[in-house]
């Protein structure tokens, strides 16, 4: 093969790569984080790549310009729509940060429009693209009169995208956010280099350099294939509420079963279309065979390449990880442990001739059946471990059976008992109990591991539900609720203590009060700014009537609420202006706390009364008296 043909395939082998890429990391991002606007934005990015890929992978089995100008002009839907993708995404992560513009998301739907303008232009006009040409076998059109422009909007809208996403990092307070939006800054300007049609400028030099054009291509493909995953990855931490390890394993997961799966089987398929004719079979035999071959195979490959996955995304966390696994593969469900007592108990059955015997554990609720063969009557269960709870060994002969007590290896606990039914005939009972207290202590081993097994499930089940608890924030709750939440009061705290910004004022539930939502509308579409004015509106109704002063004992809880929240003064100016101690302070500022919040208990169901929705009636609370 001559080394140009050589560079062909192997940019065919990338683009193959890149489209499964770009397809599976858009899936990945739908199916975990379609709440999150900056993932939106970002699948709007992957959709761009994926088009423009897929018209890049038909091109190659294309011989005809004629036939490849219709694929080149679809191609145009994810190069147009590729600036307002930046533009949307960036948004979104200024609004992380705080910073909320009406005006900012009227420009991200109107890039979408134009995005949509320049692509239908593409597509059916000659305005900004026309005639499609092959030259050095890469096709591609020729710039029409209207490029130019569309140039000043791609680099524009990228451009825009960029500054955008420096300017949400340098507002990022967190230094881990602020490294990880470093990350995104980086790596998203991927999609833009991936889709940018270069032929259109730099198509008639093909000819004299095709090896070096091909070369470039190659290269640049793998360098966006890796920044892609670095993106989407970045993308993965935004605005959500799990650990990191849950991401990276998710992430890990991902990756094995879906884009490094499906790369694999591609490239088998493509070696063996190239070794075919070698067969002397038809294609249409032998791909099905290898494709299930590949698949089978990969299951056993993925086992090998997962540790090196983990070593490269949880390398903190590899021994604990292993350990875990380790602990799951041990774990011994009931239906596990009732075919193992059943084993041994089939074991001893079948040595001493027996054919009824029966196992059972004691538990907080009473004695359980664990296995049994033959017949068992409830009353000589009960009857059996009454005798056997007073003895330290076996066999003992108890109503018929002959039992061995199962015991616990660390308090000699009495856990459950294995009873055989004495046999009609003499049984080598003497020559095996040796070999039956063996199986017996494996009995006991397994039922007490079991129990321990059961306490801890119960709670690590306690610690899950606590975590479950903790991940609440990433679902809205109803506002009708939040008002009867016993941390009403701390939210409000917490509000008031950033009022004037702050990550705890981005993130309060007080968001989600329905008279917020109804002030969103008047400032701007911002809701930070609506939640302030609520809370400036509780405070106002707190105001006495009357010319206001300092030092009186009815503007008290007015003045320090509007002296520490809303001017932000010190605490010792503001004792001082009062004339209060700075302890008898804090006590007056906690009562105002929660008289600002019973104000927006009453006005959010003022709001839901309006409404027509039913509420839960305010509860009475005594004011507090002041001095």
């Amino acid at each position: 093969m001559e080394p140009l043909e050589l560079l062909i395939q192997i940019n065919f082998i990338i683009v193959a790569a890149l489209l499964i890429a770009s397809f599976s990391l858009l899936v990945y991002l739908l199916a975990y984080y379609f709440r999150s606007r900056s993932a939106r934005g970002a699948a709007w990015l992957l959709i761009s790549v994926f088009t423009v890929y897929l018209g890049d992978l038909v091109l190659f089995f294309v011989g005809d310009p004629r036939a490849a100008e219709r694929w080149l002009r679809l191609q145009w839907l994810g190069i147009a729509v590729a600036p307002a993708a930046y533009a949307h995404l960036t948004d979104a992560l200024l609004e992380r940060t705080g910073s909320f513009s009406p005006w900012r998301r009227w420009a991200v739907r109107g890039a979408y429009g134009l995005g949509i303008v320049w692509f239908l232009l593409a597509l059916g006009t000659d305005l900004l693209v026309h005639d499609g040409a092959a030259d050095g076998r890469a096709f591609h059109l020729w710039a029409g009169p209207l490029f130019p422009l569309f140039l000043v909007y791609f680099i524009g809208g990228v451009a825009w995208g960029v500054v955008n996403a420096w300017r949400a990092r340098r507002r990022t307070l967190i230094s881990t956010h602020r490294r990880r939006m470093m990350y995104l800054t980086a790596t998203m300007i991927a999609p833009a280099i991936g889709v940018f049609p270069y032929l259109l400028l730099i198509g008639r030099t093909l000819p004299s350099f095709p090896a070096v054009f091909w070369g470039l291509v190659a290269l640049s493909n793998v360098i966006i294939g890796t920044m892609l995953f670095g993106m989407v990855y970045a993308v993965g931490y935004l605005d959500v509420l799990v650990p990191d390890r849950v991401i990276k394993q998710r992430w890990i997961d991902y990756l094995l079963r879906g884009p490094v799966l499906a790369t694999f089987v591609v490239l088998v398929m493509f070696g063996l279309s190239r070794v075919s004719h070698v067969l002397g079979l038809p294609l249409a035999l032998l791909l099905p065979l290898v494709a299930a071959v590949a698949i089978v195979s990969y299951e056993l490959l993925s086992g090998w390449i997962r540790p090196f996955f983990e070593w490269l995304f949880l390398r903190r966390d590899v021994s604990e990880l292993a350990r875990i696994r380790r602990l799951s593969d041990g774990m011994i469900t009931s239906r596990d442990l009732r075919q193992f007592m059943e084993g041994i108990l089939a074991l001893i059955c079948e040595a001493l001739r027996s054919p009824t015997g029966f196992v059972v554990r004691i538990t907080p609720a009473g004695i359980e059946p664990v296995a049994s063969f033959g017949s068992i009557e409830r009353a000589s269960i009960e009857e059996t471990l009454s005798i056997v709870e007073r003895s330290t060994d076996g066999p003992i002969a108890a109503d018929g059976f002959w039992v061995w007590p199962l015991r616990s290896r660390v308090d000699d606990r009495l856990l459950g008992a294995i009873a055989v039914a004495q046999p009609i005939h003499d049984a080598p009972l003497e020559t095996l109990r040796e070999t039956i207290q063996g199986w017996v202590a494996r009995a006991a081993a397994a039922l007490e591991d079991r129990m321990l097994q059961e306490r801890a499930l119960s709670a690590l089940e306690k610690v899950a539900e606590e975590v479950s608890r903790l991940r609440q924030p990433e679902q809205e709750p109803s506002a009708a609720p939040l008002i009867e939440h016993p941390e009403f009061t701390h939210w409000v705290k917490e509000a008031l203590a950033h009022y004037w910004g702050g990550p705890r004022l981005l993130q309060s539930p007080l968001l989600q009060l329905r008279i917020v939502q109804q002030a969103i509308e008047a400032h701007d579409g911002n809701p930070i700014r609506a939640l302030r004015a609520v809370l400036l509106e509780a405070i106002e109704q707190l105001r006495p009537d009357g010319e206001r002063k300092l030092t009186a004992p009815e503007w008290l809880l007015y003045n320090l609420l509007e002296l520490r929240f809303i001017q932000g003064r010190k605490v010792r100016e503001i004792a001082q202006r009062l004339a209060l101690s700075e302890s008898d302070l804090y006590r007056k500022q906690r009562a105002a706390i929660e008289a600002v919040a019973m104000v927006l208990s009453e006005m959010e169901r003022r709001a839901a009364r309006a409404s027509g929705e039913e509420v839960p009636p305010s509860k009475p609370v005594e004011p507090e008296q002041e001095s």
